[in-house]
């Protein structure tokens, strides 16, 4: 997996369905027949959910896809490796393989421990399908009278290559995944998200070996860390440390959303750090560097993913008030 070469296997790809829809094979090729008869309902559901139904949809869909960004292509790609919506019930097939509630998924992940080799054996198998899968959606849209323009096909193809390449490794996979569900981030950047193993450093005997500290470097608020833990009584803590600046209550409102959905306990610490307040001249960007321990508890990977995520929203948010107080201020 390690020696696949990118841009020469999205070439061969994008070169091989090109060949296959100019020659005209696309809709009367027996293989292809074939594999569309022998869909799963996996890969029925992604045509389902990609397809237009009607000739209005597909007008609305052709300029969609002409216009696709990089959050919607990550999106496409879930579905092409047919994984599901959601981080946790990706979490929850890979540990407990049952159809579980809320509340019985967060008592089961929270006991148990997570092998990071199966999320490697999960990205190796479902990009072997995605290509297949995208070829078959290819071909109904080449039915369809549609097609995608190479630029967007060799993206795609690129990102499937890079899951595949990223099964290599037990870390990097886990990286690759959470950044699936974190769409808003590039893909394929190594510097947005980086991700480490490591042992806990902290003394407290209320602790476990089981945590995942979380560095955000925001757009509008500066650093801030999340140190999420494991506790002995079957709990979850997170302290967090930020400038002042950073509304630290909101984002544990918004993390006690996640309490009420597994009914779980988490509570909180937090400390403020002058040292992490952005800087006048800094450029603003979002950076992510996260430690683990080594079994790292699979609870906590839902945690952290929604420490991360919800973050995001309160910078969006900063964002959207900033942009807004700019217009007024340009009209007065």
């Amino acid at each position: 997996m390690t020696n696949i070469n990118p841009s020469q296997y999205t070439n061969s790809f994008i070169s091989g369905y090109n060949a296959a829809r100019l020659g005209g094979r696309i809709n009367n090729s027996p293989n292809v027949q074939n594999e569309a008869q022998q869909q799963t309902a996996n890969q029925e559901n992604i045509l389902r959910n990609i397809l237009p139904k009607t000739m209005e949809q597909i007008t609305q869909t052709t300029a969609r896809l002409s216009i696709m960004n990089e959050q919607q292509i990550t999106n496409l790609l879930k579905d092409l490796l047919n994984f599901p919506k959601n981080f946790d019930e990706l979490i929850n097939r890979l540990i407990t393989g049952e159809q579980l509630s809320n509340r019985q998924m967060g008592i089961l992940l929270l006991a148990a421990g997570a092998d990071l080799s199966k999320f490697s054996s999960l990205l190796q198998t479902a990009s072997k399908e995605a290509l297949t899968n995208l070829y078959q959606m290819l071909a109904q849209y080449n039915q369809l009278g549609l097609s995608l323009k190479d630029e967007q096909i060799a993206e795609i193809t690129k990102m499937i290559t890079f899951a595949a390449a990223a099964s290599a490794s037990d870390v990097q996979s886990l990286k690759t995944t959470m950044l699936m569900y974190l769409p808003w981030l590039p893909l394929t950047n190594p510097d947005i998200f980086k991700l480490e193993i490591g042992k806990n450093g902290a003394n407290e005997g209320s602790f476990s070996d089981d945590f995942i500290s979380v560095l955000i470097s925001t757009e509008n608020y500066g650093n801030l860390q999340g140190d999420i833990y494991k506790t002995n009584q079957d709990g979850i803590k997170i302290l967090l440390i930020s400038s002042e600046d950073f509304p630290q209550k909101k984002l544990a409102e918004l993390m006690n959303e996640e309490r009420k959905k597994y009914s779980i306990n988490i509570n909180y610490d937090f400390a403020v750090k002058e040292a992490f307040k952005k800087g006048k001249n800094e450029k603003p960007e979002t950076q992510i560097y996260m430690n683990t321990s080594p079994g790292v508890n699979p609870f906590l990977l839902l945690v952290s993913n929604a420490f991360i995520k919800n973050v995001h929203i309160i910078d969006t948010k900063e964002n959207l008030r900033e942009k807004r107080e700019g217009k007024l201020d340009g009209k007065s």
